[in-house]
């Protein structure tokens, strides 16, 4: 198998060289497997090996690029305060700011029904009420987004 970076490189590794490239402790690799951040695979007797593509995909969530992970940071950090400070400017523009949001989004097409599965089963019932809310103002921002690019493919539509 060719690797992204050109070398070669292998389909599956063992939790070493996985808790190597996430650049954490096999302790917290075993918690992470039970979470289901990242899945296993056995081997041989108790050996458990790992995608590389999943320790992959799972390191750049960890690590996004600088510039999305400061944008999500500043992004997190405006929404925890409601109302903002009059006469503090926003460090993106709104073009920017949608454009990394959906950067950020677009996860969830890497994202299983399985995967979500495992994730509401470890989620504790005072969780439900917070992640419900979030759920819910996401669906509704996609919502408009959706209907302004239907507006344009409308009137692009006619224009033609």
């Amino acid at each position: 198998m060719v690797s992204k970076s050109g070398g070669r490189g292998f389909a599956f590794v063992d939790a070493g060289e996985a808790a190597r490239r996430l650049g954490i402790d096999r302790v917290t690799l075993e918690q992470w497997i039970k979470e289901g951040r990242i899945k296993s695979h056995r081997g041989v007797g108790r050996d458990a090996f790992f995608r590389s593509g999943d320790v992959d995909a799972l390191y750049s969530e960890l690590h996004p690029s600088t510039e999305l992970a400061e944008a999500i940071a500043d992004d997190e950090k405006e929404s925890a305060n409601a109302s903002p400070q009059p006469g503090v400017r926003k460090k993106q523009d709104p073009q920017m700011r949608v454009y990394l949001r959906l950067q950020a989004d677009a996860k969830w097409y890497d994202t299983s029904k399985e995967d979500i599965g495992i994730w509401f089963q470890q989620l504790a019932p005072d969780g439900y009420d917070r992640n419900k809310r979030n759920a819910q103002h996401t669906i509704e921002k996609l919502q408009y987004l959706i209907s302004l690019i239907e507006e344009a493919q409308q009137r692009s539509a006619t224009q033609d």
